[in-house]
């Protein structure tokens, strides 16, 4: 879906926000975003592939739910920058979903994992050193 180019949106916190304006207007049914992204944390690497990384996840999310809640938050701390797409769908258990190949380029690790309240969340880190954090 990352149809052109983020040149000017290098920040995590715009990118998340054209990713999910991206898959958002393609999904019928109604979906409550709540986004929570420092504006000074930079995509980590290429901003084509962040983008392309964040559209495949939110896509993947709102497979999983006609209606419901997604979550996307990210914050850095210990050596880390994490990123977290959580939603009101369906169990991990309950998906079948692949692993992005954007991942291996921003030398990502994904973590699928079960929300206490319902539904999934997947939590993808980068390795601080392959971040850059912009001046506010």
């Amino acid at each position: 879906m990352a149809s052109q180019s983020t040149a000017t949106t290098t920040t995590l916190s715009r990118l998340a926000a054209k990713a999910a304006e991206n898959v958002l207007s393609q999904h019928s049914g109604q979906v409550v975003l709540e986004m929570n992204i420092p504006a000074t944390i930079a995509s980590p690497g290429n901003p084509d592939d962040m983008l392309q990384l964040l559209e495949i996840l939110i896509g993947q999310s709102l497979n999983e739910m006609d209606n419901g809640e997604l979550s996307i938050v990210a914050w850095q701390g210990g050596g880390l920058l994490e990123l977290e797409i959580a939603d009101s769908g369906c169990s991990i258990e309950e998906r079948s979903a692949s692993f992005p190949l954007a991942v291996a380029r921003l030398h990502g690790e994904i973590v699928r994992q079960n929300c206490p309240q319902g539904g999934a969340a997947v939590t993808v880190r980068f390795p601080l050193g392959a971040v850059q954090t912009e001046a506010a």
